[in-house]
């Protein structure tokens, strides 16, 4: 009997040791992520957007239920081209996180300046240190009127920050790789704004090769208006 009780206590040991590693495992084994970026479809009612970005730094912030918080900001050195995205979504880069399941996750994103030729020689840009352009076609009136292209320029100085939804639990298994993407709702922005108040906007350019500049010193009112709702809209998922 002793004997018996001396085997079952072995191997309630060693089960028990077992499972401890695993869920170790499951705290540090990496998981692999695909970072993206990209724009939320505009309805019907306005411009399809494409945007442009100028990424300085990106810095992650996870919690997790089990185990310690993850943080780490990509490299000073890194340089990041210039990146186009859309609707179908633009790679920014991959990394490896711990596994676990995640409560919170952020990324906040510092900008820096980029020349896009959406805007360049337009005098009223000139002086712009631009970091993010989302840029469409604007229809003045169901097609009465020709439509008119449009560029929003955000300063270089603007963080943003994407954050998942924290009323879901993010389960980050080891051996599966998950692709995350931080979506901007252009559209949400322009749908606060009246059409009348979009046709009183001042245009820039020479007859003929006019934009609309929505940028931190043309049009600045909308500017402002805007800017907050794309920040406090934006979000990861």
């Amino acid at each position: 009997m002793d004997l018996f009780k001396l085997k079952l206590v072995s191997i309630t040991l060693i089960l028990f040791l077992a499972g401890c590693t695993r869920e170790k495992d499951e705290l540090t084994l990496p998981v692999s992520i695909k970072l993206g970026i990209g724009i939320k479809s505009a309805g019907y009612e306005f411009p399809i957007f494409g945007g442009q970005i100028g990424i300085q730094s990106i810095r992650f912030e996870g919690k997790r239920e089990a185990g310690e918080d993850i943080i780490f900001e990509t490299d000073a050195e890194v340089n990041l081209p210039l990146i186009e995205f859309s609707d179908h979504f633009t790679d920014i880069s991959d990394f490896d996180i711990p596994g676990g399941v995640y409560k919170h996750m952020k990324w906040d994103i510092d900008l820096k300046k980029i020349v896009t030729e959406r805007i360049y020689g337009y005098e009223d840009a000139d002086s712009l240190n631009i970091g993010l352009v989302l840029s469409g076609t604007y229809d003045y009136g169901y097609g009465e009127e020709p439509s008119n292209p449009f560029v929003f320029a955000i300063d270089d100085t603007v963080k943003f920050v994407f954050q998942t939804n924290d009323n879901v639990r993010y389960d980050l298994s080891d051996h599966k790789s998950y692709a995350v993407i931080l979506l901007l709702d252009p559209s949400n922005a322009f749908g606060s704004i009246s059409r009348d108040s979009i046709q009183k906007l001042e245009t820039s350019g020479a007859i003929g090769h006019q934009i609309i500049l929505i940028s931190s010193n043309k049009n600045e009112e909308v500017y402002e208006n805007l800017l907050e709702r794309i920040i406090l809209s934006a979000k990861a998922i």
